[in-house]
């Protein structure tokens, strides 16, 4: 009885796994097309983001979970400011990235930079939290570094922004898998329901930087191709 508990919770998280390494894969060729015809990364992060709010929210309804601000109500301001809006910032920051990083070079290398996420997320984890890891787990980063090198050295569409765009995409989801873990620890809030009110602060914080520099950049453009 309990290894079959254990084999289906095993297969649960494969599952998981294959669900979320196809959605994200779908999600960046579609990602690159987009990008190909329409180079507005920020513009596309800043759709992204107000999707997730507007199409999230009926779900977390029909899953009894609250999207009042009472439950925000009840989260000390000083903690708000601390954690919350940091991680809205840094949502927006590392997506915009992670759209840049596709526009500018191939979906494949882009998710082979990507694959140093658990890199990130040990060391971080280790310099920000005094998270020790085994030496098993040090030694199977190595196969992940090394592919990375090969991986750049080999890659024929090289772009240095496209590089650092990636690096700095993966480092800021990996801040975020740290501190979000740590967020829904001490608030005890559903992990959906972070995710709306992250997605929902990240597009108010960024929408003057975004109206600024991606709409005027827009209507320019479609000023230019009128003429």
């Amino acid at each position: 009885m309990w290894n079959e508990t254990v084999f289906f919770e095993a297969m649960k998280i494969v599952g998981l796994c294959v669900m979320w390494y196809s959605s994200s894969a779908s999600g960046n060729i579609v990602g690159k097309m987009l990008l190909t015809d329409f180079p507005y990364p920020m513009t596309v992060t800043m759709v992204q983001l107000i999707s997730i709010s507007v199409y999230l929210t009926p779900l977390l309804r029909l899953k009894s979970v609250s999207t009042s601000s009472g439950h925000v109500a009840s989260i000390p301001r000083n903690y708000y400011m601390k954690m919350i809006i940091p991680l809205a910032m840094g949502k927006f920051l590392a997506s915009v990235s992670s759209h840049v990083s596709i526009w500018k070079v191939s979906v494949s290398y882009a998710h082979t930079v990507k694959a140093t996420l658990p890199l990130f997320t040990v060391i971080l984890s280790r310099i920000l939290l005094g998270v020790k890891q085994t030496m098993y787990i040090y030694v199977s980063l190595l196969p992940i570094i090394g592919g990375v090198v090969i991986a750049t050295v080999t890659e024929l569409s090289f772009d240095i922004i496209g590089l650092f765009s990636a690096l700095f995409s993966t480092m800021g989801f990996s801040l975020m898998t740290i501190f979000s873990k740590k967020c829904l620890k001490d608030t005890g809030m559903h992990h959906m329901r972070l995710l709306v009110m992250l997605a929902r602060w990240s597009a108010l914080c960024f929408f003057p930087i975004w109206f600024t520099y991606d709409v005027r950049r827009i209507l320019i453009n479609l000023d230019t191709v009128r003429a």
